[in-house]
């Protein structure tokens, strides 16, 4: 999934502002993807260029003029296309885990306080997946009950991920409590070049 077709998907629902789409995102997809203003303005306005998105400009009294974008004929069979095809292989890139495995020599106090904190970052992604799940009017837009569905279901994964990772960092601070404190040995000899017979 691009941001393209993230960005096409939100305006087949109905036409948005540029602001609004950054706040769908954090509403609705942004568990498991995530955009920066200026990467969702960036886009619309190639999608402008491409022909694959119009805009609107309304006049506001005493405000900025609002620019509403909607899709044109050739976005939405873009969209089309791009819900057909086939899906790019998963990149997976956890920071917290890759630190993880080179901590051996982090004092075993910081090291649990770190997994703490991660399983609170956890914890609080968690509330939010709840929060979604339950909340009408992410699904107010929902055109169809196999929609609703989808978007359930998508939230539901994402719920499932947390409760993963937060078994996961409740049995690793357990088990490696349970470890006695030991660091690894530096080395402290360079390694000895190897004499080479004639």
């Amino acid at each position: 999934m691009s941001l393209r077709q993230a960005i096409l998907g939100f305006l087949e629902l109905e036409p948005t502002t540029g602001y609004t789409l950054g706040q769908r995102f954090s509403g609705s997809v942004g568990s498991f993807w995530t955009a920066t203003q200026s990467q969702i303005y960036r886009e619309l306005h190639q999608l402008e260029r491409d022909g694959l998105a119009q805009v609107e400009v309304v006049p506001q009294a005493g405000k900025p003029p609002r620019k509403v974008y909607s899709l044109t004929e050739p976005g939405r069979a873009e969209l089309a296309r791009l819900l057909e095809a086939a899906s790019e292989p998963l990149v997976l890139r956890d920071p917290f885990l890759l630190g993880f495995v080179f901590s051996a020599d982090v004092p075993p106090e910081r090291l649990d306080a770190l997994l703490e904190q991660h399983g609170a970052e956890l914890a609080a992604r968690q509330q939010e997946y709840r929060a979604r799940l339950g909340s009408p009017q992410i699904f107010s837009l929902a055109r169809s009950e196999r929609e609703a569905a989808l978007w359930r279901l998508s939230l539901e994964n994402g719920l499932g991920w947390c409760e993963a990772q937060l078994a996961w960092v409740a049995r690793a601070r357990s088990e490696l409590a349970a470890l006695p404190n030991t660091r690894r040995k530096a080395a402290t000899e360079k390694r000895k070049p190897t004499k080479h017979r004639n």
